[in-house]
Parts: structure tokens; C-alpha cells; sequence
């Protein structure tokens, strides 16, 4: 099928703008890592059962809804003011943590923290959109996740040595100093994004548009497989590794040898999607790859470190490709005005991370915990489809022939 590019658009390209942005991607990467991977550890402690999907679960259906609506939120104060505030809060958050003593209010603060979080990013990208053009949307957004993925990368370690020195308060503390440092970004340098305010959405108009734009419904979808993937492993994987005899020590190693790609592939990718090919045929590679290694995970999980780690790292480099060209297709065929389909885009995230949490609740009732990576083999050989159907992007090489 030959590929259409008919979404014409009003962009303004702002390298120094964009450069604020991803020192907070880098920040926000950061200390999220420090929570990411051991948040379910600590439910687990806190609850006394690995079984403990539902936290997240609840925490997404809140965030599901506030994102159908964070809209208006927009609309009345604005991109970056809301960010701004998203911050406090977490800082607020992060101080109670340290303060407070008890299941339920400890599990509540941390489901509003992930709550708080997925908003954060969310506006976040948004701000990123009013400064891209179509051109150079691959490489700044690969960029940009590259940066994001440098604090992630470094944060297993940084985690693992304050959780055995301090315990998780150290982990909040060092929270609310990098939130805190976010916060400063933010006010100083990206104030006057909020005269880019968009005029008020209508969600009824949203999903008309929805209905004639299959592109969006497909990459959609694509989205939706790499949450469900990203949401399995977040969840499962340090639970499942503990079952298995790893310390956190040798945890911290799979996980930041795991992480690699996400910091050498996203860039060359976005850069490969914007000049030499669209998206389409990199991402059927990546679902492939996604698909073999959680398979391998099953079968082989409960084998010797260099194995797993090796499985982790080939499921990483299908993720990348998908976390890069999801973002690269998706905003070069919207606007920095398209606050509904941004917003809606956003929603895969928690979407995904009720319907995985609560699909593998139920397999754990009857089956083994590695029976959850069988899930991801599922939903990414059912996401080739979509795949395989895309409306693919002209590269810079292929415009120069029209």
C-alpha cells in the first residue's frame, strides 16, 4: 500500500524549548526508575502476598478517567501550569510517604503517586508536540526517550543501594529532591507554553474523528500491546525473579543490562523511520521480537542469570523500536492543537495496565507466575495485524520521489 502523509498542520520548531523538556525526561526518568521496579516489592511487603495486580489496577481506572477529561484541565490553566502542579503534588506525596505508617494509607499515597506520575508524563508530551515538526518528529522523540531511558537505565542501581542502605524512606526522600529540581525546570524554563493553550475539546467530535481516522485506531492499538507488555513486566518480573533465588543485587544488573537499548536503539530508530523508512516494517520486527522472548521467558525463566538477562535484553530491543515508532507515526499525523487525541493516545498506558493486572490476577489463581509472559506472546502476535494494515509514513527518501 503506498504510504500517505495528508495530515497537513501548523508546527513550530523550538530546539531550546525542546532541550528543557528532555532534561526533565531525564529527571522524570530517573526517579521514576528508583519506584518503577521495586514499587511492587514494596506492595508486596506491605500486603504479604505477591498477588498484588490489584493496587495497580485501581490506580488505572482513576487515571483512565481523569485522562478522558484532562482536557479541560488543560483548556482552563494551561500545559505547563498544570505540569507544575502535578509536581507539587508528587513532592506532597513523596513527604507523606515518609511520614505516614499503615497498609491503607501507604497503598493509597502510592496509588496516587502512580497516578500522579502517568498524568505528569502526559502533559509532558504534550509540551514536547508544540515544539516538534513532522520532519524531525522520529529523531527528537527518539531523543528524547533516550534521555528518558539514561535515568532509567541508572536508577536500578541507585534504587537498590538506597533501599539496603535506608530502606524505601531513602527512596522518597531522594523523590522529592529530584521533583523538586523538576519543578525549578519547569517554572523557569517552559512558563509561556500556556499561551499555546488549545480551545476546549468536544469528545463527541473526538470520536467522529476516531471513527474516519483507522490510522489512530491501528497505532492505537500497537500502543496498547507495548503498555500491556511494559505493564506484565513491570509488575511481574522482579516478583518473578525473587521467587527464583536472584538477590536484588543481581536483580539490578538484569535490569540495567536489560535497559541498554533503550538507550543505543531509540534515536537510530527515529532517525531511520524520518529518513530512510516508515514505521510499519520496523514494527512487524519488533512484535516478532517481543512475541520469541516472552515465550523464552516461560520456558526458560527459572535458568541461570546470563539466560535471563539475555531473554530481558532481546525483549528490550522489540519494546524500543515500538516505544520510538509508536510515537513517531502517531505525531506526525496530529497537531499541537489535538489536545482530544493526545489525550486519548494517553490512555493505552492505563488502559493496558487494568486490563493486564486484572487478565493476570486471574491466570495466578489457577497457574504458575510465569504463566503471565504467555499473555505477552498473545497480544503481540494478535498486534502484527494492526501492524500489517498501517497506513505507513513517507520517509524523507521516499518524498524526494513525488
Amino acid at each position: 500500500m503506498t504510504p500517505l502523509n495528508n495530515f497537513h498542520h501548523k508546527e513550530s520548531l523550538d530546539y531550546k524549548k525542546i532541550f528543557f523538556v528532555d532534561i526533565i525526561s531525564l529527571l522524570m526518568g530517573f526517579t521514576g526508575g528508583l519506584l518503577v521496579y521495586t514499587m511492587s516489592a514494596y506492595f508486596k511487603n506491605v500486603w504479604e502476598s505477591s498477588n498484588i495486580g490489584w493496587t495497580f489496577l485501581i490506580a488505572n481506572i482513576i487515571l483512565l478517567i481523569i485522562l478522558f477529561n484532562i482536557h479541560k484541565l488543560v483548556h482552563t490553566v494551561g500545559r505547563s501550569t498544570l505540569f507544575q502542579l502535578l509536581t507539587i503534588c508528587k513532592i506532597s506525596v513523596f513527604i507523606a510517604l515518609v511520614i505516614v505508617i499503615g497498609k491503607i494509607p501507604e497503598t493509597t499515597l502510592l496509588i496516587l503517586y502512580i497516578i500522579l506520575e502517568a498524568l505528569s508524563w502526559a502533559v509532558l508530551k504534550m509540551i514536547l508536540e508544540s515544539y516538534v515538526t513532522d520532519n524531525e518528529s522520529g529523531r527528537i522523540y527518539g531523543f528524547n526517550l533516550t534521555v528518558t531511558n539514561i535515568g532509567l537505565i541508572l536508577a536500578p542501581i541507585a534504587a537498590i543501594q538506597l533501599l539496603s542502605q535506608f530502606g524505601f524512606t531513602g527512596i522518597f526522600y531522594f523523590s522529592i529532591i529530584l521533583n523538586i529540581i523538576i519543578f525549578a525546570v519547569a517554572f523557569f524554563n517552559l512558563r509561556h507554553v500556556d499561551t499555546l493553550r488549545p480551545q476546549q475539546p468536544n469528545y463527541k467530535g473526538l470520536f467522529k474523528k476516531l471513527q474516519s481516522r483507522t490510522d489512530i485506531q491501528k497505532i492505537f492499538s500497537i500502543s496498547f500491546a507495548l503498555e500491556f507488555f511494559f505493564a506484565i513486566m513491570v509488575i511481574y518480573t522482579p516478583l518473578y525473579l525473587l521467587d527464583q533465588g536472584f538477590s536484588w543485587s543481581q536483580i539490578s544488573i538484569i535490569f540495567t543490562v536489560m535497559l541498554i537499548p533503550l538507550i543505543l536503539i531509540q534515536y537510530p530508530v527515529g532517525l531511520l523511520a524520518d529518513k530512510k523508512l516508515g514505521e510499519k516494517e520496523l514494527l512487524f520486527i519488533a512484535f516478532v521480537l517481543i512475541a520469541l522472548s516472552s515465550t523464552a521467558l516461560y520456558f526458560f525463566g527459572n535458568t541461570s542469570m546470563i539466560i535471563i538477562m539475555t531473554i530481558l535484553l532481546i525483549s528490550r530491543i522489540g519494546a524500543a523500536f515500538v516505544g520510538i515508532l509508536r510515537l513517531s507515526y502517531f505525531y506526525k499525523r496530529i497537531d499541537k492543537t489535538d489536545v482530544d487525541m493526545i489525550a486519548f493516545f494517553q490512555t493505552a498506558r492505563p488502559l493496558a495496565y487494568i486490563i493486564a493486572p486484572a487478565t493476570a490476577s486471574v491466570f495466578l489463581i489457577f497457574l504458575p507466575m510465569n504463566s503471565v509472559f504467555i499473555l505477552i506472546t498473545f497480544i503481540a502476535l494478535l498486534t502484527l495485524y494492526p501492524v500489517y494494515k498501517l497506513q505507513d509514513n513517507h520517509a524523507q527518501s521516499e518524498n524526494k520521489t513525488y
